[in-house]
């Protein structure tokens, strides 16, 4: 008699992988012979289930590929990030009733720059990086 079982979900994927003696072993659970343990136990590379004819077969993991539109919440966010100074240095110059660095346009361009990139993720072209808010030119040229 086996010593060694499994259970598997209602969608027939793999669930448990029990030894009696150790675990409480349910109805329905399972035989496994010493083979086939050993491939429940250390083949971790697919996804192990049961037929309706009684055999256990694994199957190859769902390809999985990047999340882009993580990764360009990401990138916005990082951008958002790397201009907050200059819209920071401008108002305390404003303030502080200094002559500004930024002109009044370049200012407005960094404000309409900086709600491009809020609004990104709400685009028809979103996430398509091809497609992403164009930084003004001159902002490169500024020294932090």
């Amino acid at each position: 008699m086996a010593d060694k079982y499994a259970t598997f979900n209602a969608d027939g994927t793999l669930n448990l992988r029990l030894i009696k003696g150790l675990h409480a072993i349910p109805k329905g659970a399972t035989p496994v012979d010493e083979r086939q343990w050993q491939r429940l136990i250390n083949e971790t590379d697919g996804i192990w289930t049961l037929g309706g004819d009684g055999t256990i077969t694994k199957e190859p993991l769902p390809a999985v590929g990047p999340d882009y539109a993580a990764i360009e919440r990401q990138w916005r966010d990082g951008e958002i990030e790397s201009v907050k100074w200059l819209r920071e240095r401008h108002r305390d110059q404003q303030e502080l009733d200094i002559a500004t660095t930024l002109t009044d346009s370049e200012y407005a361009e960094l404000l309409a720059y900086v709600q491009l990139l809020r609004g990104w993720p709400q685009a028809k072209s979103f996430p398509n990086q091809m497609y992403r808010p164009v930084a003004p030119g001159w902002i490169a040229e500024q020294v932090s």
